[in-house]
């Protein structure tokens, strides 16, 4: 991707991984399964030994409307990945007004943590 200029975000889920990706110049790194790995106390444990290089966070994986605050509160948190907002079956049947009611939902949840920073 690096190589012909396509934006990405790799995904990681160990230290080893932010130094791999931190050594090819990418400052926002996905952080997958969030949850499974240990979620936003496990973002603040990562976090700590790389505040100084900017190095912000994308997890996706278990997050949805009733964890989505608390992980927009970490300044290290950049943006939250989820497929509660979208789900295959709501696409596949056409169901666009539930979309927007969930989108409508978690665009509340974000203004509310985003106002508190």
């Amino acid at each position: 991707a690096q190589v012909i200029g396509l934006p990405f975000i790799p995904g990681i889920a160990t230290p080893s991984d932010i130094e791999l990706g931190l050594s090819l110049g990418c400052q926002l790194l996905k952080f997958f399964p969030a949850e499974a790995n240990g979620g936003v106390g496990m973002i603040e444990a990562l976090s700590a030994p790389y505040k100084h290089t900017g190095l912000r966070f994308m997890p996706t994986g278990g997050v949805n409307t009733t964890n989505l605050e608390t992980y927009l509160k970490l300044d290290t948190v950049a943006a939250v990945g989820g497929t509660w907002i979208a789900k295959k079956e709501d696409l596949a049947e056409g169901k666009w007004s539930d979309v927007r009611a969930r989108c409508k939902a978690a665009l509340e949840i974000v203004a509310k943590a985003r106002s508190g920073r």
